[in-house]
């Protein structure tokens, strides 16, 4: 998901400089190592098409990204209504490790559970995977909470990921976090 405006950062964080790319790039392209349909969801307004995108990207465009991450993420669970697993991905978390994607591809194709949530050291993280049954619930969510309200009602089984990553903890909302986050993780 990559619809925010990037307010507290101050600028658009899709551009910026990261790992001799650019953030969206990177974290686009991690994804794309692991999975074979991916969807990016931007704002409506943001029609400048990145052509550098991996061949199996989407782009899904939402015109309520203004009413928060819920929007955003709707717009994505409409987009893959029949598909039987969707992970929820952020595109300014380009710390998770590829095999923690790895890891919860692979718990998806094999656990009874509706929901695979990765944690490291007893803290819970980004992505998610959700099955669709999930996925009407998804589209209800409102506001700028994402599916953490839904994750915490213990509405669905829930299988833990304990992983080796703290990577799935750190978002970029700020250049001085960038720019902690690259000194503790690299």
């Amino acid at each position: 998901m990559a619809a925010g405006a990037s307010i507290r950062y101050g600028s658009d964080k899709k551009a910026i400089p990261f790992a001799n790319t650019t953030l969206l790039q990177y974290t686009v392209a991690r994804y794309a190592n692991v999975f074979s349909k991916l969807l990016v969801v931007l704002r409506e307004q943001e029609n400048s098409l990145p052509d550098f995108l991996p061949s199996h990207t989407e782009i899904v465009y939402t015109n309520k990204a203004h009413y928060g991450i819920s929007q955003s993420l709707r717009a994505g669970v409409l987009h893959v209504m029949s598909d039987p697993w969707l992970v929820v991905g952020l595109m300014d978390m380009p710390y998770v490790k590829l095999k923690t994607l790895e890891c919860l591809a692979d718990r998806m194709e094999n656990t009874t559970a509706a929901v695979v949530r990765p944690r490291f050291q007893q803290q819970f993280g980004n992505p998610v995977g959700f099955k669709q049954q999930c996925y009407s619930r998804l589209c209800q969510l409102s506001g700028d909470q994402g599916a953490r309200t839904l994750l915490e009602s213990g509405t669905f089984n829930t299988e833990i990921l304990d992983v080796d990553d703290r990577g799935i903890l750190f978002d970029i909302d700020t250049p001085q976090q960038l720019q902690e986050y690259d000194e503790l993780l690299r």
